[in-house]
């Protein structure tokens, strides 16, 4: 039966790249039942009992060489794993473990991937190098096509769309969702009252709910980024903006590291605003996800689930993965240089006017990427049972 070992950013307890291990997974063993799969994980042992696989060590060389000799092919992704803004290490790492595949003569597939910022001359060469040795590479956009071709890559590449895209939302637990909420202060109550229509309090399909129901749920995610105090504070008034306007501010974190960010977000608001602290994993975010009427923020997948739902957001763009994102499913975004309060209050206001077209132009877009994302799977079985003509 074939086996294969995936590369990526697995064990850190980021719930977008274990999002994606779980889609990832999901859509190959939905075709290849008795796939064996071996994960290189942060943390092993959480891995293979969270996904059903194998896990190991992704730092002990041994083991992996190991790996890749009992293996038919490396999967390296979904993600951006090569990228060499916050460290060239990143780079290093993954094509290492790809030219060890190589030395092995095993078959190679770069998956989901987003490509760049490559900023450094020595990762730009060997980017282009190892990608010129893949067998099979998708990407998650057109501009990881361009950076390819800018870099000299001559393998053919196929723009599908991000692995997180082909998950069912009908997988979530919404009970969990609303369970997570309430035990954080959240009113989950269904709304009361008669619709009214207007902005003053956003609300589903571009209503607002009269005084004394439930409002609407806005979800705000930062990360930690360099010189975001500016963006912190026009999050915070404008946030502010829409709690006087009846909407309840839900502050979520994808990974731990952006509890500082967001505790900023909530220390500067003038109005109460609610931190998800007890969100434990993707299935936990999921869950909130499904509850949300409006989101805003700079992490990709938080805005990949959000489209999932059929949730109407603005992103804010710190990497050029995100504009990108936002691209494809035609909703807008604003590079992280040029948040202020009065853009960022003006776009919010704009956008929550036509709340209910918006969100029905999301699910049309979000349909034909769950299609794209279903490709990403197809071509690594196609790969898996490609004669190898000698390779090995």
């Amino acid at each position: 039966m074939p086996r294969i070992v995936i590369s990526g950013y697995y064990g850190f307890g980021n719930c977008g790249d274990e999002a994606m291990l779980f889609a990832i997974v999901t859509q190959l063993k939905k075709r290849i039942p008795a796939l064996e799969i071996a994960v290189l994980s942060q943390r092993p042992e959480d891995t293979a009992r969270d996904f059903g696989v194998e896990a190991i060590p992704r730092r002990d060389i041994r083991l992996i060489w190991r790996e890749l000799k009992r293996a038919d092919l490396l999967l390296s992704g979904g993600g951006s794993l090569f990228q060499d803004v916050t460290s060239p290490r990143s780079v290093f790492y993954y094509g290492g473990i790809i030219i060890m595949a190589r030395l092995l003569g095993r078959k190679i597939c770069l998956y989901g991937q987003g490509i760049g910022p490559l900023k450094r001359r020595i990762s730009r060469e060997l980017v282009r190098r190892v990608m010129n040795r893949a067998d099979v590479i998708t990407l998650r956009d057109e501009g990881s096509l361009e950076e390819l071709r800018t870099l000299g890559v001559i393998r053919r590449a196929f723009v599908t769309t991000d692995p997180v895209l082909g998950l069912e939302v009908e997988a979530a637990d919404r009970e969990r969702g609303r369970a997570l909420l309430t035990a954080a202060g959240v009113d989950t109550g269904p709304p009361a009252g008669t619709p009214v229509t207007g902005i003053e309090a956003g609300g589903r399909n571009g209503e607002a709910y009269a005084a004394g129901g439930r409002g609407p749920l806005l979800g705000l995610s930062l990360r930690p980024w360099p010189r975001l105090w500016a963006s912190v504070a026009a999050v915070a008034r404008t946030a502010d903006q829409l709690r006087s306007q009846g909407w309840q501010v839900v502050l979520i974190p994808l990974q731990t590291s952006d509890l500082q960010v967001l505790r900023q977000v909530r220390e500067t608001m003038r109005q109460p605003a609610v931190i998800l602290e007890n969100i434990r994993g993707f299935r936990d975010l999921m869950a909130v996800m499904a509850h949300l009427d409006f989101g805003m923020g700079m992490r990709l997948h938080f805005l990949i689930f959000a489209a999932l739902f059929g949730v109407p957001a603005v992103g804010l763009v710190y990497d050029p993965k995100v504009g990108r994102f936002m691209d494809q499913v035609g909703l807008p975004s604003i590079p992280l240089a040029e948040v202020n309060e009065v853009v960022l209050n003006r776009t919010t206001q704009e956008f929550l006017k036509n709340l209910g077209a918006t969100r029905a132009r999301v699910e049309e877009r979000v349909r034909s990427l769950k299609e794209r994302a279903e490709a990403n799977a197809d071509l690594v079985v196609d790969l898996l049972y490609k004669p190898d003509r000698g390779r090995h």
